[in-house]
């Protein structure tokens, strides 16, 4: 009878019985620490060391412990409580690191730009702090569970005809509380209190929609916030009435204008990497600082950038952008960028040469995926393939100049035969500044034999601040010999554009794309702690158009224009205002920055963020001032412009996910 008794049991495996408990556990003492590191707090100011909505954490936590008790293999379970608990503590190790340079987390785009994202980072981006903690507490979880394996090898004894019906009942009690807790976590989300109110105050509308980045993470958490942003992607926002987008962009519609100022002239525009205004001095940047104190230039001193190099470029491009995907899935949902810079001028003139150059490899971002003919819209793309001069592309490692890929593919860059549009995203000055770059040499030269009298100009006329020790100096160094390659291009390039007698019908438009981040040295410079992600002049960067014919038009118009605050939303829409081009005002996030309408611009940036010159905000509620006398009208106004680019936005990004582009309805 013994024998028959313990023929028909079955032991089961302590360790499988605790481990799925051992993960739960473990997975919030991760999300607790990442919280508390990162020093996240609510609206009222209070530390947060759990997300608002921690229910939405426990409930998906719940459900993949019910998966790792539902595997029988101990292995197997194993390697499934490994790949949570270490996904979990990268993540904190990769969003600390973000968190330091952009006051940003990853989010799920930022996870498929894959080794464009890897390739820009140093290792003086990482928080090694942030990875010392997290790989201690992922040591400690590997170490209990080791032990507990090794001690804890007792066994509970079932009969064997209970056992899977006890196993499903468990799976089952774990994915009914999970699922529970993430239902009563739908129910108790906040709700605006008025329908003009719910994009600011709408919890409900933030799940739906994850306009605040930073803000859905800190109320949703690590599981509820990657859970919610695969499922927003796999299933994107259905559409009930596809021909209230088409209206939307249908109505939108502006006709060109023949008698603007500059119709029918050609457009140089240069996206100039890691441009900041202390990278121009009349010592090192003579050609930029002639631009940049207006010979024969507007000089916009209020303009303003935060993004990374892709999303500013096709800004520009678009004047618009999805917060949720990249330009290359445009293109996969069939979008076909009808109202980009370089269709509308082929609207206006079919037989214009519109090109793009980039001394970089043509896949870094999709660019030759995306950017061509069938994609954004150019005619001709010159990548780092398209030189045929002596230097040796390395990448990151090394960069060819800038002034020596274009001087090699000039008569591409100037065509000398009818209209062209030229867009040209500038490399040789990215970073990183920690190293000598080869074919810098002779510019390291210049900026040491300059250093004494520029030393002395830029400490008694400027308010940024010169480096003192070794290392931040070196960096100095190097940005500012980078800058110099780019002041000779400008050079070069003015000088063809003369010698070819093109002056009086070409125009360059001169941005830049972002502050010089790599190694924080924009903060060292302009004096600003790196923790004040909410300091707006850390984003005020050069933006200056060259026109020669502007200015003999409109003299001494030029510096009051100049001190409007604008952005590169704006720099699409004042390209249409200025050459006359049709548009889609609809598809537009900014305005021309000649129209009564830029006072209503705001920068919204898809790291996180939002603002003016003196007020910035992460979620329209709370609000951060820098202006010594905003006014409450000020405050209000700065909500109402941004809850209209958030409702904006909203249709955009249907528009975008679905293809729809007016012509077609997919």
């Amino acid at each position: 009878m013994k024998k028959e008794g313990i023929k028909n049991t079955r032991e089961v495996d302590i360790y499988r019985i605790c481990l799925p408990i051992m993960f739960i556990v473990f997975a919030i003492l991760l999300e607790m620490v990442n919280f508390l590191y990162l020093g996240f707090t609510d609206s009222s100011g209070n530390v947060m060391a759990f997300p608002t909505y921690f229910l939405f954490d426990l409930g998906i936590i719940a459900m993949i412990a019910g998966f790792i008790y539902l595997v029988t293999n101990r292995v197997a379970m194993n390697v499934f409580f490994y790949f949570f608990i270490g996904f979990q503590a990268f993540m904190n190790i990769v969003n600390a690191t973000m968190y330091k340079i952009f006051g940003d987390i990853l989010s799920f785009d930022l996870l498929k730009l894959g080794a464009e994202a890897t390739t820009a980072i140093t290792w003086d981006f990482i928080d090694w702090i942030g990875v010392l903690i997290n790989l201690v507490l992922l040591g400690i979880i590997i170490a209990v569970t080791v032990i507990f394996q090794k001690k804890g090898k007792g066994t509970v004894q079932y009969k064997k005809s209970t056992v899977p019906v006890l196993f499903l009942v468990v799976f089952t009690l774990f994915q009914c509380v999970g699922y529970g807790l993430f239902g009563i976590g739908v129910d108790t989300l906040q709700v605006a209190a008025t329908s003009e109110s719910t994009i600011e105050t709408s919890d409900e509308y933030l799940w739906d929609h994850f306009q605040f980045k930073l803000d859905a993470f800190k109320k949703f958490g690590h599981y509820g916030f990657y859970t919610k942003s695969v499922l927003n992607y796999i299933f994107p926002t259905p559409i009930k009435d596809y021909e209230v987008y088409v209206n939307f962009i249908d109505n939108g519609f502006v006709s060109g204008d023949e008698n603007a100022p500059l119709y029918g002239d050609n457009l140089i525009v240069i996206l100039c990497e890691s441009l900041d205004w202390y990278a121009i001095d009349p010592y090192n940047t003579p050609t930029l600082w002639k631009m940049a104190n207006g010979d024969n230039t507007l000089v916009m001193k209020e303009f303003y950038e935060r993004n990374r190099t892709n999303v500013s470029e096709n800004l520009t491009l678009l004047g618009y952008m999805s917060m949720n995907y990249m330009l290359y899935s445009f293109k996969d949902n069939g979008y076909n960028f009808q109202y980009s810079l370089p269709n509308l001028f082929e609207s206006v003139n079919e037989n214009i040469t519109t090109s793009y150059f980039h001394a970089n490899d043509g896949d870094f971002y999709n660019r030759s995926y995306t950017h061509g003919d069938d994609g954004v819209g150019f005619d001709n793309l010159y990548f780092i393939d398209s030189y045929t001069g002596e230097q040796e592309f390395g990448g990151f490692d090394e960069w060819i100049l800038d002034e020596e890929f274009t001087s090699n593919l000039m008569d591409e860059f100037l065509v000398e035969d009818g209209q062209f549009l030229t867009y040209f995203t500038t490399v040789s000055t990215h970073g990183p500044y920690d190293y000598d770059q080869r074919y810098m040499t002779e510019y390291y030269q210049t900026f040491d034999n300059n250093f004494e009298e520029f030393s002395k100009w830029f400490t008694e006329n400027t308010e940024f601040v010169l480096p003192t020790n070794e290392y931040d100096f070196e960096l100095f160094r190097h940005y500012k010999s980078a800058m110099i390659d780019l002041d000779k291009t400008i050079e070069n390039l003015i000088q063809e554009i003369e010698e070819r007698g093109l002056r009086d019908n070409t125009s360059i438009i001169l941005l830049g794309d972002h502050n010089s981040y790599y190694s924080n040295l924009c903060y060292k410079i302009k004096g600003v702690e790196k923790s004040d992600f909410s300091n707006t002049y850390i984003n005020n960067i050069p933006m200056m158009i060259y026109s020669p014919k502007l200015a003999n038009l409109w003299g001494g118009e030029f510096e009051e224009i100049g001190n409007t605050f604008c952005s590169t939303f704006d720099l699409l829409p004042t390209i249409c205002d200025l050459y006359g081009l049709p548009s889609n005002v609809n598809l537009f996030q900014g305005h021309s920055i000649f129209s009564g309408e830029i006072e209503n611009s705001i920068f919204v940036s898809n790291l996180s963020g939002m603002f003016t010159k003196d007020i910035f905000s992460f979620n329209i509620s709370d609000i951060y001032l820098f202006g010594e006398n905003v006014t409450q009208e000020e405050i209000e106004k700065f909500k109402e412009n941004a809850n209209a680019f958030w409702k904006r936005q909203e249709y955009l990004e249907v528009i975008l996910s679905h293809g729809i582009n007016g012509t077609k309805v997919f």
